[in-house]
């Protein structure tokens, strides 16, 4: 085994980022609207609402309770991989939130005093007690992020929810309102966080995972990756991270392992062609004290908007349905690792290489990527400019950048990835 991908044991800085990870909530053109308002009919007492996918991620319009008893309806990244409400600035302004620790000049959250505001989804009522509630200046709550607010599990830890990737919808009801349908897999739920875990299989191997949307990739341990060779002999392997698994661009993005694992279980479920990053343990450790028990990853939006997954907080249970293949391979694109910033600019973290080598010449770290094809990219979704990278494998793609004050461009090859 050591020597085949002996690389993936390269020393990863984790500790002194994992505050910048708990500020980003972790977690085709990637941008793709929702079904008319109001979606499919819901059973009494449930509400069925539209969602928007960007870059995997999930977002939907939540009605929050301002102060002089109106209603703010604010577009939220649903992140079941978070624990804190986070809104920008200006928001937590009109909602009445004490926003006095929030640094203009920087790019994080700060803890609020206030409590959180009454929320709601299509009239169904979220939890909002205990919630910790923070504030961050800007005008999105993540750099490339376009909402206002996280929506954090715990604000869902009291419904059944039912996230239909397929129908780009979002259903939310109390226990015992709807009729649960798909393959039935327990999980477990931390009942401080709302953070929930299962236990999904490679090639029959137990894999304890965290199901979290706000991951626009599926993450995992390099000590478990270090043991699909076994199971696929196959398996191609580059470095750093591109498409779904290009999270914020954070450094040791640059160095994950990254590859398409030919099929991730999940109770009879079988999801194939899964891209994956691989990178130190740590970083789980740290998941971990937020989940409901020790995790060696997370399943990321990647895999949870190709399905229809139930969740049921109260009773520990999920119900999985796998929906049609992608018209797009997640992976098929310039290898390109994508840092946003506070200015709506996007700089280059990294160039993904195999066996060493850059799979795009003339691409620098930190350069600013200004285009790609007719893609103006500054102002843009990180959904976009991803999707735009995206192709069919010989394809070429135009950037345009900026490196020390001048522009440089290049031809840049989609490629099948790792």
């Amino acid at each position: 085994m050591a020597g085949r991908i002996g690389w993936l044991s390269t020393a990863l800085v984790i500790g002194s980022w994992v505050t910048v990870f708990v500020a980003a909530g972790c977690g085709g053109a990637d941008e793709e609207p929702g079904p008319s308002a109001g979606g499919q009919a819901a059973p009494a007492g449930a509400a069925t609402v539209p969602i928007t996918i960007d870059h995997n991620r999930l977002y939907v319009d939540v009605d929050l309770a301002r102060p002089d008893g109106g209603v703010r309806r604010a577009t939220a990244w649903v992140d079941t991989g978070n624990q804190h409400l986070i809104v920008v600035q200006d928001l937590a302004r009109e909602l009445g939130l004490d926003d006095s620790l929030v640094d203009a000049d920087s790019e994080h959250s700060v803890e609020s005093t206030s409590p959180a505001p009454e929320m709601s989804i299509g009239g169904v009522v979220l939890t909002s007690e205990g919630i910790e509630v923070r504030v961050r200046p800007g005008t999105w709550v993540q750099n490339g992020v376009p909402a206002e607010m996280f929506l954090p599990a715990n604000a869902l830890r009291d419904l059944h929810v039912v996230f239909d990737g397929p129908a780009r919808q979002m259903t939310v009801a109390p226990p015992g309102v709807l009729t649960p349908r798909g393959e039935a897999v327990p999980c477990r739920v931390n009942p401080d966080t709302g953070l929930l875990m299962i236990e999904a299989t490679v090639d029959g191997e137990p894999v304890p995972l965290g199901v979290d949307t706000g991951s626009a990739g599926t993450w995992v341990s390099r000590a478990v990756a270090e043991r699909w060779p076994d199971h696929f002999p196959d398996l191609a392997w580059a470095v750093g991270a591109a498409g779904s698994a290009n999270f914020f661009g954070l450094p040791f993005e640059t160095q994950g392992a990254l590859t398409s694992l030919p099929e991730l279980g999940i109770g009879s479920v079988r999801v194939p062609d899964v891209a994956v990053l691989a990178l130190g343990q740590g970083l789980f450790d740290w998941y971990s004290q937020k989940s409901a028990g020790p995790v060696s990853g997370f399943i990321g939006a990647n895999v949870i908007d190709r399905c229809r997954l139930e969740i049921d907080w109260p009773n520990g249970m999920t119900w999985w349905e796998l929906g049609p293949e992608p018209e797009q391979r997640d992976l098929d694109i310039v290898g390109l690792t994508l840092r946003p910033a506070p200015d709506g600019s996007f700089a280059v973290a990294g160039v993904v290489r195999r066996d060493g080598v850059p799979t795009v010449e003339g691409v620098e770290a930190d350069d600013v990527l200004l285009r790609v094809d007719g893609l103006e990219v500054p102002g843009s979704t990180m959904g976009e400019v991803v999707g735009a990278l995206r192709g069919r494998p010989g394809e070429m793609r135009t950037l345009v950048l900026e490196r020390n004050g001048e522009r440089v461009t290049v031809e840049a090859p989609v490629t099948r990835l790792p």
